[in-house]
């Protein structure tokens, strides 16, 4: 009897270690797809590189659809660009506070400011992420600082990771793979045709990777924003509008672009995905198309930190009241 526990425990065993290291990442939910929380796209998934080529690796050899594991291939491509940015996916968090993400946020849109650099001829929409960048990392920290509006600042951290698990996991699928890699995310369903065809000539694509980014990736997460009761995300979205700058040379402000009553305020909620992108494609963007090399570079080789301080509130408070003061005739 005792010999036959001993062989039975022995079976037993060996049945469970089969079972840990026989690992199945096929058909898993994107239950992170839009980056609002810790991790990768599905917290099964590992960090290891390693890893996740060598389930990649099993899977191509059987033959299998990519549509079976595309979880696994996203978050393969978000892991490679994770290590180029030098960023822990693993512990990247939107739900912690925006100061303890301060090196996140600024580690992400560093990296967008050196593919640039690199690539400045291919590359382009990552120059005109970057300029665009420290007014929103403002937005997340100024937020930040209130209690009631840090679920806001974790909305805009989201958004952030999200672009980046889109944007920059397509960048570096390109970057390492080549249009192959591209196609083979189209194929698992990771993204659309008119975007994989963007890739044949990026350089040409900043409207469209834009396109992208405000109205596939981000435009649910702005809606919810908006729809938040309390505080009213109504209020706090179009105080965002009010309060955004543009840090395109050559763009608009909201206000200046569509002013109300022709007033100091904007027309128009940055939070309406209409009126974003009408905004954006027809001003901000063309705005962008328009500047130098040497003017794009000059901006993103400026350190991004400095940036981000010339668009805190409590800086440009002034720069916000004066619009009012001017408008009520205070001198």
């Amino acid at each position: 009897m005792r010999v036959l526990m001993v062989v039975a425990a022995l079976v037993l065993g060996s049945m469970g270690a089969t079972k840990a290291d026989t690992v199945d990442y096929l058909d898993l939910p994107l239950v992170n797809g839009n980056g609002e929380q810790r991790g990768g796209v599905h917290p099964d998934l590992p960090s290891d590189r390693a890893a996740l080529e060598q389930a990649l690796t099993g899977y191509r050899a059987r033959g299998i659809a990519p549509t079976r594991f595309k979880a696994l291939l996203w978050h393969y491509w978000i892991v490679r660009a994770a290590e180029d940015a030098g960023v822990n996916l693993s512990e990247w968090d939107p739900q912690r506070t925006a100061d303890s993400n301060r090196a996140v946020i600024f580690a992400v849109y560093d990296f967008y400011a050196k593919l640039y650099l690199t690539y400045p001829d291919t590359l382009r929409w990552m120059g005109f992420a970057n300029i665009g960048a420290p007014a929103f990392a403002a937005g997340m920290l100024d937020l930040g600082t209130v209690p009631e509006l840090r679920w806001f600042s974790s909305m805009l951290m989201s958004m952030q990771k999200h672009i980046f698990m889109d944007l920059g996991a397509m960048h570096a699928a390109y970057l390492h793979g080549g249009i192959q890699a591209v196609q083979e995310l189209r194929d698992a369903g990771v993204i659309d045709p008119d975007t994989t065809a963007a890739w044949a000539d990026p350089a040409q694509a900043v409207l469209e990777f834009s396109s992208r980014e405000q109205n596939l990736v981000i435009a649910d997460q702005f809606d919810r924003m908006r729809s938040r009761l309390l505080p009213p995300g109504e209020m706090v979205t179009y105080a965002i509008t009010v309060a955004g700058p543009m840090p395109v040379p050559g763009g608009k402000t909201p206000a200046r672009y569509r002013p109300l009553f022709g007033g100091p305020l904007p027309a128009f909620n940055y939070a309406d995905r209409v009126a974003r992108w009408d905004f954006l494609s027809k001003d901000t963007v063309p705005a962008y198309e328009r500047l130098s090399a040497d003017a794009v570079h000059r901006i993103v080789q400026r350190p991004f930190a400095d940036r981000v301080a010339d668009y805190r509130a409590r800086v440009r408070l002034l720069d916000l009241v004066l619009p009012f003061r001017s408008n009520s005739g205070v001198r």
